[in-house]
């Protein structure tokens, strides 16, 4: 599971500690019901439902991703936050980046960005953080940093939108390029027209696809019934739990994502697509591979350390075999 860093908790505990449980329930259910609707953040009240029902569940995510891909990003030290809510990033990264010196954050939400400062002040020393109160959209370019990060930024675009951020993000990084969408079939759709466009500007995938080449589910998804995405467990904290009237201790949250580079960098053979089917004496795994294609390995117990591998195996994984 991935969980809340100690200090992050502590400050989320302190910010809603002097909201009434009513409250925040409502608040919760009503931003629940803004985002099946396409509306998205809009009061007070719903930055504080986000912090405590939305953000565990969008750290959880970054870390994973972060975790996955955690071998290409020890020389990065700058980091650029496109549409960074409260700044959840900084803290996921500050354990996968050794050494990262500086984050920027561009938040439109005034209200939010007030919100992450008092959230991030004086906790992740010795980190530069810079807050920018900017529309992602209207600006015309990016600083480069050598890392840049669209976390749950896109789905909240229209299409030509999305583009010309992605094409905005992608000419401000000088080495990865990170973006993350709900584990929803829109999400992976927005996934898609991002991984297009970039592999047109001559980028190279890095994951969670381990090639260049046309996705292999596609065309599923085009007849509706396959999307690529993983999944993380969450466990829920007391505020998480109230936010939620959530009985289980844990929620698992779904996504999907995409990173990229404007530089070669070596990839898996091939990577976890589904979670794996681990039955007496053999284990199942749907691979999405290096030349491009969707295939079911079947690892037998005979097959020795392999199928050792494969007992480990977990949703998303690399696999080198």
């Amino acid at each position: 599971m991935e969980q809340l860093p100690l200090k992050l908790s502590n400050a989320i505990d302190r910010e809603l500690a002097p909201l009434h449980p009513d409250r925040l329930r409502d608040a919760c259910y009503d931003l629940s019901q803004r985002y099946a609707r396409g509306e998205f953040i809009e009061t007070q009240a719903h930055r504080q439902a986000y912090i405590a029902s939305r953000l565990p569940a969008t750290f959880g995510v970054i870390r994973n991703v972060l975790k996955r891909i955690s071998q290409h990003l020890t020389p990065v030290k700058t980091l650029l936050d496109l549409g960074s809510g409260v700044g959840s990033l900084a803290w996921a990264a500050a354990d996968f980046m050794p050494h990262l010196k500086s984050v920027t954050f561009f938040e439109r939400d005034i209200e939010m960005v007030r919100l992450g400062q008092h959230l991030t002040q004086n906790q992740l020393d010795p980190l530069q953080i810079s807050w920018c109160h900017d529309d992602i959209v209207r600006e015309q370019m990016f600083p480069s940093h050598d890392a840049v990060v669209l976390a749950y930024s896109l789905n909240e675009l229209n299409v030509k939108d999305q583009l010309q951020v992605v094409e905005k993000a992608y000419e401000a990084t000088d080495q990865l390029l990170i973006i993350i969408e709900p584990g929803t079939p829109q999400g992976y759709g927005n996934i898609l027209t991002a991984r297009r466009l970039l592999i047109e500007r001559g980028a190279q995938i890095l994951a969670p696809c381990t090639h260049n080449r046309p996705c292999p589910v596609a065309p599923a998804f085009k007849e509706g019934k396959d999307w690529c995405h993983f999944s993380v467990r969450i466990p829920r904290g007391k505020y998480h739990k109230r936010a939620k009237d959530g009985a289980l201790p844990y929620e698992d949250e779904k996504f999907s994502y995409l990173v990229a580079s404007p530089s070669p960098h070596p990839v898996p053979k091939a990577r976890v697509i589904r979670a794996p089917i681990k039955k007496t004496g053999h284990v199942i795994l749907d691979l999405c591979t290096f030349e491009g294609d969707l295939d079911r390995r079947v690892v037998s117990k005979s097959e020795g350390e392999i199928y050792t591998l494969a007992r480990d195996a977990e949703w998303g994984d690399e696999w080198q075999e």
